[in-house]
């Protein structure tokens, strides 16, 4: 089970899966979750719960806690785009998931997460190999759909930003962007990314925000325009 509040990470994420031969059930939230799971027998609930650690409502390790009172015989993993403690998880991986890592999670041996990164000048737009391994696994116009809704919700969130900055609330701006930076990880937007993860990690005052902002808007202008010479696309 793939527990998500973001809708261009859970989809990813489990078709990604999928792509593996992992049998996948979808849960946009802590509690959605818990109700998918009452609704199964115990012999059918999922082998694993993956569960982002930063969501809306019950999450982290309350919400563990009751995943595994409802579902004591799975293992717990968590998910984020940010290295964070898991309290109460089995184990830890980061955003964008790597299957490679779950495996060896699973295998019993697992791997220490690397920090994010802050943009850089030579940081690429568009990561082409994750591109390419996207194209194999959907039709051109499911990942045209992909990348349009990454592109527009980065830009819905870009105002959300703003506005939050506006009234001097950046606990919320390192949270929207948190959020921005784990569903462009999963597309291979690099430079979307790593403006987000300045925007989440980076020290700067309330009137600093906004060149930030102006740079994670910079960076998705350049994956529009990089998208728009894709013959798929």
């Amino acid at each position: 089970m793939v527990i998500d509040d973001d809708e261009i990470s859970l989809s990813l994420i489990s078709l990604l899966l999928e792509s593996e031969g992992y049998n996948v059930i979808q849960a946009s939230g802590g509690k959605p979750a818990l109700e998918t799971l009452a609704s199964l027998s115990p012999e059918a609930h999922p082998d694993v719960l993956l569960a982002d650690l930063r969501m809306p409502g019950l999450t982290g390790a309350a919400l563990a806690s009751e995943l595994r009172r409802a579902a004591p015989k799975s293992k717990l993993l968590a998910m984020s785009a940010t290295p964070d403690p898991a309290e109460g998880y089995d184990g830890f991986l980061r955003k964008p998931l790597d299957t490679a890592a779950l495996r060896a999670f699973l295998d019993g041996h697992a791997t220490t997460p690397e920090l994010s990164q802050a943009a850089t000048a030579n940081e690429p737009v568009l990561d082409e190999a994750v591109y390419q391994k996207m194209s194999r696994m959907m039709s051109p116009e499911a990942l045209r759909e992909i990348y349009e809704a990454c592109l527009n919700d980065t830009r819905a969130r870009h105002a959300e930003m703003r506005a939050a900055a506006a009234a001097n609330d950046l606990l919320l701006v390192r949270r929207i962007a948190h959020t921005l930076k784990g569903s462009a990880g999963m597309i291979g937007a690099r430079k979307l990314a790593s403006s987000a993860a300045e925007i989440e990690l980076g020290v700067y005052e309330t009137e600093q925000v906004f060149n930030l902002l102006a740079n994670l808007l910079s960076s998705c202008d350049e994956l529009h325009r990089i998208l728009l010479r894709k013959p798929r696309l």
